[in-house]
């Protein structure tokens, strides 16, 4: 007498559908739009003007909801190579609405990375960047004011890489 079982099993495939900024990054990867820099009003400049000596941010925010797996997300941040605001740069970031501990980031240092746990589904970074205006500057007052004058602007490169945890 013979006797055999014959049975398989069904595997759940992870997910991996990440959204920064609200975006679906498997349907479009540049996050362009969707990073917008806030310049908070002071007694000496108007709220979303970048100056010299100007701090501003902007927001990057890791949706994982529907992530199935842990990873870590890396951010880097450089002036980019078409800023004509050679002076503004980023400076530091803070994590998940923590605006108390900034962790600064330096130009040999200007990387951001977190790990995002299973159970976790959201996270956040707020990048400060700034026009410097100290003894370190590239630019001096009068290039400053030709960039005002002829309407330039400044730009910051943002990658944001990810990758799967083993």
């Amino acid at each position: 007498m013979w006797l055999g079982l014959v049975s398989s099993t069904d595997a759940n495939i992870a997910s991996w559908n990440i959204k920064v900024n609200n975006q679906d990054i498997m349907n479009n990867s540049d996050i362009t739009s969707t990073i917008d820099l806030v310049v908070p009003e002071t007694d000496y400049y108007l709220e979303d003007y970048i100056v010299p000596g100007a701090v501003g941010y902007f927001d990057i925010n890791v949706d994982a909801t529907n992530v199935s797996v842990r990873f870590k997300y890396t951010i880097t941040c450089l002036s980019s190579e078409s800023n004509l605001i050679s002076d503004l740069k980023p400076i530091g970031y803070s994590l998940n609405g923590d605006n108390d501990t900034i962790i600064e980031l330096t130009d040999t240092n200007s990387t951001i990375e977190n790990y995002l746990l299973s159970y976790e589904t959201t996270s956040s970074v707020r990048v400060y960047v700034k026009w410097v205006d100290d003894s370190t500057e590239t630019l001096n007052d009068t290039e400053d004011t030709d960039l005002a004058q002829n309407n330039s602007f400044g730009k910051i490169d943002v990658n944001v890489k990810f990758e799967q945890r083993q």
